[in-house]
């Protein structure tokens, strides 16, 4: 009976402490045909087009969005954070005139509490760099307004418009 008690005890630490976990999933990634594209502003440029219309938030530039350069083998708190950009040098995978600027890897981040998370310390390889990690930019996020409801909204008040019109000419 004891052991019944602990295997439910065990389950429900798990679930309270799964609650309040982040989820961070690698969606993308790019080739930078120059070594100097690798800047916040270029950064942010692909977040941006990569993420469209895939999550439900999108990502904003605030100017002083913070970029990690050092002691990138250690876990980076994403906390407040949607998005991440990591960039990785060039290596010796992926076709070398495509990525001679190494290669960005893009990362979704939801429900970052305190979520510490070591970012891979080599780029994905294949078509893309396998060179080792030089930096980490990160921004946060807003939720995009659902286009579903804002037309069932329109579509609502277009229907009382039309009924108050029936009602007006009797």
């Amino acid at each position: 009976m004891k052991i019944l008690r602990y295997a439910i005890a065990g389950f429900a630490a798990c679930v309270a402490l799964s609650a309040h976990a982040c989820t961070i999933l690698e969606f993308g990634a790019e080739n930078l045909l120059l070594p100097d594209q690798n800047t916040v502003d270029i950064n942010f440029q692909e977040i941006k087009a990569f993420a469209a219309s895939r999550f439900p938030t999108q990502p904003i530039f605030t100017g002083s969005d913070p970029r990690f350069e050092t002691d990138l083998n250690v876990p980076i708190d994403l906390a407040g954070f949607g998005y991440a950009v990591v960039h990785y040098a060039p290596g010796t995978s992926g076709n070398s005139p495509f990525n001679q600027g190494g290669s960005l890897d893009f990362y979704f981040i939801r429900d970052a509490g305190s979520c510490p998370f070591t970012f891979p310390q080599t780029g994905p390889g294949g078509r893309f760099s396998n060179g080792r990690i030089t930096s980490v930019t990160l921004f946060t996020s807003v939720l995009i307004p659902d286009a579903g409801t804002t037309v069932m909204l329109f579509a609502i008040a277009l229907c009382g418009l039309g009924m108050l019109r029936c009602f007006v000419k009797q």
